[in-house]
């Protein structure tokens, strides 16, 4: 395999899982902003039909993150040097 086909399929790789993550975000945002017009009985019902989404959402982002330290480790290797707190205040945020 030449380089330029590598460097082209993670390229790919990461467009298509980054663009993946955004729209499960903005799509689960969307749906939280509905609960004003709904009883409670429908919130819950809401709610458990999200749960599946909210599992691929995460997932798309670990699976992102993994992707991004494979195709690029010398970013990852300055910038967790060199921004160590701030990576793990965002870790600690997710948690």
């Amino acid at each position: 395999m030449e380089l330029e086909y590598l460097q082209n399929y993670w390229w790919l790789l990461i467009a298509v899982l980054g663009s993946l993550l955004v729209f499960l975000l903005f799509v689960q945002g969307g749906q939280t902003m509905l609960f004003q017009r709904f009883t409670e009985s429908q919130r819950t019902m809401i709610i458990n039909s999200l749960g599946k989404k909210w599992e691929l959402t995460f997932t798309t982002l670990v699976v992102f993150g993994g992707a991004f330290f494979a195709s690029f480790p010398l970013f990852y290797s300055t910038s967790f040097g060199g921004a160590y707190w701030l990576w793990m205040l965002i870790l600690f945020s997710f948690v």
